[in-house]
């Protein structure tokens, strides 16, 4: 893919979150990218799919909620959740645990029905960060027998991991090695697909209108620190006046600085960038130790 923008003009490849929800969105490069990570699998046909789908648990409000890039069924029921992760936190397998179980719990098991209808689940990470360890470009995990690992245990629960900085062991599919080209904003040549997704990345890196949405994004980020910092701050006050004015305004510091690594998780930002952003908002308040425990804690 040819990159024509200016040099100092921000682009925005595959891997920037509004990017990967618009190109995946179609159907017809979803599934084709889909069979290319499952060759073993035949998928016959998806349904549209869902892009930052939210999962709610209404009765549970003060669990965390989770936002899926992209949720595709197919016709034989089989449920793919596909995401996009820029930064590596350290917690990627947990992260996928929980997005799991936020499947299983709102989408593939209804009242009435037995732990039999559970759908089988795809959890699909696509990494772009660099690992410290060489890894392969695609890594499928399932539950095993420890003392027997050719026993599978039948969940239905299959979690896989693409790393763009993989390395090649001769089992990836053509378009595998594609999705791996397109996600470093590498071109991509003899695919008409992939020929249609880089030109709609190019048509809405040129579109004024679509670059302003994700200004706007940025700025709701924006205003969420914000609003994170000020209830942090009132909270502080809150206790202060219990515990100390000096003590509780220090609480109210640390709240915000949690919310700040939280939103710019959100969007994507690596662990270089957040402590970058955290030393100078709150260099002078905390030390680069504390600093680095918030953005473990968060």
């Amino acid at each position: 893919m040819k990159n024509t923008h200016k040099q100092k003009e921000l682009w925005f490849g595959f891997s920037e979150d509004k990017v990967f929800g618009e190109i995946m969105s179609n159907p017809a490069f979803c599934k084709h990218v889909l069979q290319g990570i499952l060759p073993e699998i035949l998928i016959k046909k998806i349904f549209p799919p869902k892009k930052q789908e939210v999962i709610i648990d209404p009765e549970h409000r003060d669990q965390k909620d989770v936002r899926l890039d992209i949720l595709v069924e197919d016709i034989n029921g089989n449920l793919y959740n596909i995401e996009m992760q820029r930064s590596d936190d350290d917690d990627i397998a947990r992260r996928m645990r929980y997005y799991a179980s936020k499947n299983d719990q709102r989408y593939t098991l209804h009242q009435g029905y037995t732990y039999n209808n559970l759908k089988n689940v795809f959890i699909i990470f696509l990494c772009t960060f660099k690992t410290k360890q060489k890894v392969a470009i695609k890594s499928t995990y399932q539950t095993i027998n420890v003392d027997n690992h050719a026993d599978i245990l039948q969940d239905g629960l299959t979690k896989i991991i693409i790393n763009s900085n993989g390395v090649p062991d001769g089992t990836e599919t053509e378009t595998l090695l594609n999705l791996v080209k397109l996600m470093k904003d590498l071109p991509v040549h003899g695919d008409k697909l992939f020929d249609k997704a880089q030109k709609r990345i190019e048509s809405m890196n040129a579109d004024p209108e679509w670059r302003d949405t994700i200004m706007d994004f940025e700025t709701r980020m924006l205003e969420r620190e914000q609003v994170g910092e000020k209830k942090g701050r009132m909270e502080g006050e809150k206790k202060g006046r219990k515990e100390g004015e000096k003590k509780g305004l220090q609480q109210g510091l640390k709240t915000g600085a949690l919310t700040l690594v939280a939103s710019l998780k959100d969007v994507g930002c690596t662990s270089q960038q957040i402590l970058q952003q955290l030393k100078q908002k709150y260099g002078n308040v905390f030390s680069d130790k504390q600093l680095e425990e918030f953005l473990k804690q968060s």
